[in-house]
């Protein structure tokens, strides 16, 4: 369904523009797919997530996913369907499960610290194979940035976050970020 709306658009850009190259109307139609597809999954999380009476946990956790998965990449699914039903299985652990969690050892805070950002210095950037890192200066970058954003985020957590249920919900949405480069194997060369 969103592939047909991305390549109807695409094809209207096609026949009333002067854009005719076909590298760039892929990706013209690549661009549509993902915010397309991301819209649905985003309304359709928010209204789990409301009817759940989780989505301010919800909402926190998705502020600290993007503002960090942008730079270290991650797994993408090959479908839609797949997509929404991989980041409703993410978002239920980090917003509906341990985000319910009583207070947490501070050690175990440290320690998801240390993993996580040894494991980016190890292994991001991860990216889409549609858009690759094609420089080793873009990849440096992207690596230097992906620590900086994941050690805001842990400084946020440490030293401004009191609450137990959104200091467990941002602890556990950057591991399991830095878990999926891990487990699949590191940079995506």
């Amino acid at each position: 369904m969103i592939n047909k709306c991305a390549f109807k658009i695409t094809e209207y850009i096609k026949y009333n523009s002067d854009i005719s190259n076909s590298d760039d109307l892929d990706k013209i139609n690549y661009v549509l797919q993902v915010i397309l597809g991301e819209l649905f999954k985003i309304i359709i999380l928010i209204l789990v997530f409301s009817i759940l009476g989780r989505l301010h946990y919800f909402l926190f956790s998705m502020i600290v996913l993007i503002s960090t998965r942008i730079f270290i990449g991650g797994y993408h699914c090959k479908t839609t369907l797949r997509c929404l039903l991989s980041s409703a299985f993410f978002f239920i652990i980090t917003s509906l499960i341990v985000s319910s969690f009583s207070n947490v050892n501070a050690l175990v805070y440290y320690g998801i610290s240390i993993l996580s950002i040894l494991i980016i210095i190890l292994y991001a950037p991860f990216p889409n194979f549609k858009r690759p890192v094609k420089t080793e200066k873009r990849r440096y970058n992207l690596k230097l940035i992906s620590v900086f954003s994941v050690l805001t985020w842990i400084c946020i957590l440490l030293f401004k976050v009191d609450n137990p249920s959104y200091l467990n919900c941002g602890f556990s949405t950057i591991l399991l970020e830095v878990l999926q480069i891990f487990l699949l194997g590191g940079e995506n060369k």
